[in-house]
């Protein structure tokens, strides 16, 4: 039997790409209006702002930091394993989540199961992008992320009228059915050129004994590059950005919508905010995505920036956000710079770290990010309990994201083991590895009766 796989930036790449988008705009609904679910479970449940919140908390967390299975499922099968059985996982916890009598129980099916399988999704959906572009990896980056602005536009009114209409039960069995959806995404995730050859890398290591001299001339070289990627400077400083910045913006994304209706506004109005906020982010991706694509644009200048404006705005936000307008105004500016992170990332790990080391990076960075996502809601959480504000904690949100941008901006300082859009970059780094990778070809595919062909073509 022969199968075919795309080699970057043409053929099913595109439809990976288109796959990638509608698995975002899930992402979108679940992360940037996350404060609707919130308000569903405070008023459902009857419980404290911070048991409530450590439901989600725990959800968004494990969003995060689960990306590491992704990993591994990704490394020992592929990116549309990974995706589609995340997909299963969290569908299943939203409908269990729909019956739950108690928030102690909302926890565990929701918080536990499906964050573990949101995790899964969402670090699929963003490797496989990394997996199939090369020359035009940001560019197709953020029109694949811009679905989280396009989800968060389309799902956050439509939930919430499907949430006055229908109640509690009915939202949670719409998202059960919603995420679903991931399943059908997934299965277009066809394995890429790339994430071949980083499946021959990893199949070294099960070569038989008496392949012993190229495990030596691989393996070992493979295990030190990897441990020495986690203790760049540089890479430390991604790290810690992502866990400061998204503690602030998990913090706003939780109880944004709490803010809106302790002011005065209805739900459906924190819905329209909501969705304000996703257009922006959506325009501001692609845009981003774009603009990053150019050779001459530094990706840590936008990396830190970014996120430095996304701070200065949430920190003054109390002064202008009693208003309908203010909070519009503070919906646009996050809309377009609270998530340019997500766009660059890709490319950020490639220079710093090699493509051969994508899949691993990324799940270590959300490992950090995820810490971040799961302390941040808390944190608002026990600011109002303790007699604090919806305002003050976002306040404070802000104050924390400028402190992680100054981390964003100090990763780029460093040392860069990649170069942007160079394919020594972008295969293989190490030119002892390369001189034989037609060797390695040929003992792991007799192991498993296959032969590299022609034009992507195994046999």
């Amino acid at each position: 039997m022969a199968v075919y796989y795309t080699r970057p930036d043409q053929g099913w790449s595109w439809v990976v790409l288109l796959a990638s988008f509608g698995s975002h705009c899930i992402h979108g609904f679940f992360l940037t209006a996350s404060s609707l679910l919130q308000l569903s479970l405070l008023d459902y449940y009857k419980e404290s702002v911070f048991k409530t919140s450590f439901a989600l908390s725990m959800f968004l967390g494990l969003y995060s930091t689960s990306g590491f299975l992704a990993s591994l499922i990704a490394n020992r099968w592929s990116c549309r394993v990974s995706m589609m059985t995340g997909g299963i996982i969290v569908s299943i916890s939203h409908v269990v989540t729909a019956f739950m009598p108690n928030i102690t129980l909302v926890i565990i099916s929701l918080g536990t199961f499906g964050g573990i399988g949101m995790g899964i999704c969402y670090t699929s959906s963003i490797v496989v992008i990394g997996y199939n572009f090369e020359k035009k990896r940001n560019f197709a980056s953020g029109l694949a992320v811009a679905g989280i602005g396009i989800g968060g536009f389309a799902f956050a009114p439509l939930m919430q009228t499907a949430s006055d209409y229908f109640g509690f039960h009915g939202l949670w069995l719409m998202c059960a059915g919603l995420t679903l959806q991931y399943c059908v995404f997934g299965s277009l995730f066809y394995p890429s050129k790339l994430e071949i050859d980083r499946k021959i890398e990893l199949k070294v290591i099960k070569v038989p004994p008496c392949d012993n001299h190229i495990k030596k001339r691989v393996t070992y070289p493979m295990l030190r590059e990897i441990c020495s990627v986690f203790t760049q400077k540089p890479l430390i400083y991604v790290n810690i950005s992502m866990f400061l910045c998204n503690s602030g913006i998990f913090l706003i994304y939780l109880h944004f919508g709490s803010y809106v209706t302790s002011v005065g506004f209805s739900k459906l109005d924190a819905a329209f905010l909501l969705s304000i906020f996703g257009i922006c982010s959506c325009v501001f991706r692609v845009l981003l995505g774009l603009a990053s694509n150019a050779s001459n644009i530094d990706e840590f200048v936008m990396f830190g920036g970014t996120f430095t404006l996304t701070g200065l705005s949430s920190m003054i936000f109390p002064l202008y956000g009693q208003t309908y307008s203010g909070q519009v105004f503070y919906m646009v500016t996050l809309g377009m710079y609270c998530a340019g992170c997500y766009v660059l990332l890709n490319s950020i790990i490639v220079i710093l770290a090699g493509i051969k080391n994508l899949a691993t990076v990324f799940g270590f960075i959300l490992l950090f990010t995820g810490f971040g996502t799961f302390i941040g809601p808390l944190l608002g959480a026990a600011i109002v309990d303790l007699g604090g504000t919806y305002g003050l904690s976002i306040a404070i949100a802000g104050a924390v994201i400028v402190v992680g941008s100054l981390f964003a901006w100090a990763s780029g300082a460093g040392d860069r083991r990649g170069i942007k859009d160079s394919p020594e970059a972008i295969v293989y780094q190490d030119s002892e590895s390369t001189s034989f990778i037609g060797e390695i070809q040929e003992h792991v595919f007799q192991n498993n009766d296959q032969h590299v062909g022609e034009n992507g073509k195994i046999v």
